[in-house]
């Protein structure tokens, strides 16, 4: 047991300690602005991407490998629209091309191949669009991989997701296919 002064005494080293990092905490002093309006794009590859800024990731790619060049974003809707109402000049639009998608999870599935996929649900039941996912994933910040199955657990039915892909054209039953695609950390 310790003595009524050795209490005494460690209760009031706790309080000068409590005090001085409240001082610290509130300091005041010398303010750094943060430039707020610089694009995306003047970031250099070296910073670390899939870091969410302000609760959005920026629309840049969050793989290390490829350039830090502002992405299109695309919504799920919008995409199946344009290949129901004009396959060919959404080809010409989305084929080959790298670019974000966003939407609800509608499911992850495996198919015949072993791939893993996205199924990404339009607000019309019925209108996915699919996502063939990397085996290899970015699992968190600063180009943390990891394998398809371990990035697919963190993904929920209904869940808001965005994934940056290359489009591949129209598959079966009119579904936009999109290939070597890289779940972000949610929708933008």
């Amino acid at each position: 047991m310790l003595s009524r002064l050795q209490q005494s005494l460690i209760a009031v080293v706790a309080v000068v300690v409590l005090g001085l990092l409240w001082f610290v905490g509130n300091d005041k002093g010398d303010v750094v602005p943060v430039e707020t309006g610089a694009a995306p794009s003047s970031q250099p590859a070296s910073i670390p991407r899939g870091i969410p800024r302000n609760g959005t990731l920026d629309p840049i790619s969050i793989d290390p490998e490829r350039p830090a060049d502002v992405l299109p974003q695309y919504q799920a809707d919008g995409l199946f629209a344009d290949y129901r109402d004009n396959a060919g000049e959404a080809d010409d639009r989305y084929r080959g091309k790298y670019f974000i998608v966003e939407g609800v999870a509608s499911g992850i599935r495996r198919d015949d191949g072993n791939n893993v996929f996205l199924e990404i649900r339009t607000s019309n039941p019925g209108e996915l669009v699919r996502a063939n996912l990397l085996r290899r994933q970015i699992c968190g910040p600063a180009g943390r991989v990891c394998e398809v199955e371990a990035r697919a657990t963190m993904v929920r039915r209904g869940q808001k997701v965005a994934v940056e892909c290359t489009g591949a054209g129209q598959g079966e039953g009119g579904v936009p296919l999109l290939n070597d695609c890289l779940i972000r950390g949610g929708a933008n």
